[in-house]
């Protein structure tokens, strides 16, 4: 009978295999899986930009990640180990750069954004906050609810995405997500801390952006929430701004002034650091999805439907400005020539603003 039953179970085993389709057995995670070379990389859907020293990078779909060293005329795909779509970079210096997107994944570079290496993901992410919390259960039942969060999302794969990442310098940096989830590292990212129970969002409102002018460090997300790290407790505390809709980003404008940016045209600012808003009215009911400071004190704001915003008044108030070629704009950074470089639906684009 047992080795009837054995037989049966080997036949039945056979068959399964036999059935599985060539690309189930094939399949390879996106986060283990290099991105693909693309020869039109840089008109490629890219979701945000930066620069380095005389370089500027862009990250997006797919793990693809460009770069330039001639003020954007033209740009060089660079080599990343994930295929997952990265949706934020950073450079605290010239060579050191930081990455994150989809699935969780923290990419580093040490070469100014030429070749990046995979430092961190979602499935770490969710192994070193479920061990970190069952260290401490015995806190009480705010770190046993963080717990069941956790452990349900290495049930899930643990592939939750980092939306934000912000570096006070090559040592000490952020990333954040959805659901609550925030990590630091004080060593250039080898090792990350869950700071979930260090923020005041009993909800789990997801985490859209993180920004920081070196005095202060700002959380941005979901029902109008803005969070201020406050330094005396290391606590991540609510600053309301009055806004119910969801906020896609911010931008430190100095020590005391930032705006918040989001749904429908949506813009707060502060002058105070975070402790009072007031709404700016703008001319678009378009999602603002990024903003940059120029050299001169400009600031310019960019929307999901092509449209371009400058303040000339430290962003008391906003003016439409019209491009030259618009599209659905994702992200935004100074040029070195006194132009805007452009990241969106279409790719890498410049504009002059003066």
């Amino acid at each position: 009978m047992g080795n009837r039953r054995t037989f049966i179970q080997q036949v039945l085993g056979a068959a399964a295999v036999a059935a599985t389709p060539g690309w189930a057995a094939a399949f390879v995670h996106p986060l283990d899986e290099p991105a693909m070379r693309n020869r039109l990389a840089a008109r490629s859907t890219l979701l945000a930009v930066t620069g380095t020293g005389h370089r500027l990078v862009a990250v997006g779909y797919r793990g693809l990640v460009v770069f330039s060293d001639d003020e954007g005329r033209t740009w060089t795909q660079a080599s990343v180990p994930v295929s997952t779509d990265l949706v934020a970079v950073t450079f605290p210096t010239d060579k050191l750069g930081w990455a994150v997107g989809h699935g969780g994944v923290v990419l580093h570079t040490t070469d100014g954004g030429a070749k990046w290496m995979k430092q961190f993901d979602g499935r770490q992410a969710a192994q070193v906050a479920v061990e970190t919390f069952e260290r401490r259960l015995a806190e009480g039942p705010a770190i046993e609810r963080l717990l069941a969060d956790e452990r349900s999302f290495v049930d899930g794969g643990g592939t939750q995405p980092f939306l934000g990442l912000y570096f006070e310098n090559e040592r000490v940096g952020y990333v954040v997500g959805t659901f609550n989830r925030i990590f630091r590292t004080e060593d250039g990212g080898n090792t990350w801390v869950p700071l979930m129970d260090r923020t005041d969002n009993p909800d789990g409102l997801h985490f859209n952006a993180i920004a920081g002018d070196g005095a202060n460090v700002y959380l941005a997300g979901e029902q109008g929430m803005v969070w201020r790290l406050d330094g005396a407790n290391g606590r991540f505390v609510r600053a309301p701004t009055g806004y119910s809709g969801t906020f896609f980003g911010l931008l430190p404008l100095s020590s005391s002034d930032v705006l918040a940016y989001g749904m429908r045209g949506s813009v707060y600012r502060s002058t105070d650091a975070g402790a009072t808003w007031q709404r700016i009215a703008m001319a678009t009911l378009a999602g603002v999805t990024n903003g940059a400071l120029l050299p001169d004190g400009s600031v310019v704001l960019v929307t999901q439907a092509g449209g371009m915003e400058i303040s000339r008044d430290q962003g008391r108030s906003f003016k439409p400005f019209k491009p030259k070629m618009p599209m659905s704009y994702h992200g935004v950074f100074p040029g070195p020539s006194g132009q805007v470089i452009l990241a969106g639906a279409e790719g890498m684009r410049s504009e002059t603003v003066r």
